[in-house]
């Protein structure tokens, strides 16, 4: 199957430019890249099924054999051309690399591994697997660090309820994404990657406030729905660091 077919059934939503970009891209980068392309990989939103055309990037992983600068620049123009027509951004990576790689960016590897297509070569994320204690570390720093930022703002915005309001509509989807790994490894993760199933599994698995979950998710669709700004502030701060304490392992220390 042709690499346009391949995204017209796996992502039948893509815009007709968006295929023809990537069928181009493929053919480019085998012409540019030779034996040295390991593998063409779509992951992101357009492999996951939340694409929005216009505004989402298309996201592709090039996996050489060999990424030494030359080797890479050799790659320019194609990835140039697509990046022009449909928005294509390139993670450009060695195939060596990729198993320190799952260690160092656990979530990010992790999401790939399990919602991607592959457009050429051989599958380089099939074996990949990350150690329990890497993923639950790097899930409690990024969790923690989002708490650590909540506190700032909790007191930046201290009386200002727009301010309070506008920053409780950008935690739902940073929090869902560190809880996303963390689902995955219990067996818990939903079938859907949208924000209010990801919180709602974690809330279930973890033992965290569902409650205040389910008002982060709403906030970040209808931020001028949120009755009590301050309040939701200060719950939304607890249930992040209770979130942070289940990536540990230690428990949530939140409310079922």
């Amino acid at each position: 199957m042709g690499v346009q077919a391949k995204v017209r059934e796996a992502a039948p939503a893509a815009p007709d430019v968006v295929v023809e970009a990537l069928g181009d891209l493929a053919e480019a980068l085998a012409a540019a890249a030779g034996a040295n392309l390991a593998a063409l990989v779509l992951y992101g939103g357009l492999a996951r099924g939340s694409y929005r055309p216009g505004r989402s990037d298309v996201n592709v992983a090039v996996v050489l054999e060999d990424a030494a600068p030359a080797k890479v620049a050799a790659l320019a123009p194609a990835l140039q051309a697509a990046g022009r027509a449909a928005r294509v951004e390139p993670w450009i990576v060695g195939r060596a690399e990729l198993p320190r790689l799952m260690a160092l960016f656990p979530t990010k590897l992790l999401d790939l591994q399990a919602r991607h297509l592959l457009l050429a070569g051989a599958d380089p994320f099939h074996d990949l697997a990350v150690p329990e204690a890497q993923l639950r570390h790097r899930a409690e720093q990024a969790l923690r660090n989002l708490a650590l930022r909540l506190r700032r703002r909790l007191v930046a915005a201290a009386g200002d309820g727009d301010a309070q309001v506008r920053w409780l509509a950008e935690v739902a989807r940073p929090l869902a994404a560190e809880l996303s790994p963390l689902l995955r490894l219990t067996g818990a993760h939903p079938a859907s990657d949208d924000t209010a199933d990801l919180l709602a599994a974690a809330a279930r698995a973890f033992g965290l406030d569902g409650a205040t979950l389910a008002e982060l998710a709403a906030a970040r669709k209808a931020p001028g729905d949120v009755a009590d700004p301050a309040a939701l502030f200060e719950r939304a701060l607890a249930a992040v660091e209770a979130a942070a304490a289940a990536a540990r392992g230690g428990g949530s220390g939140g409310r079922p």
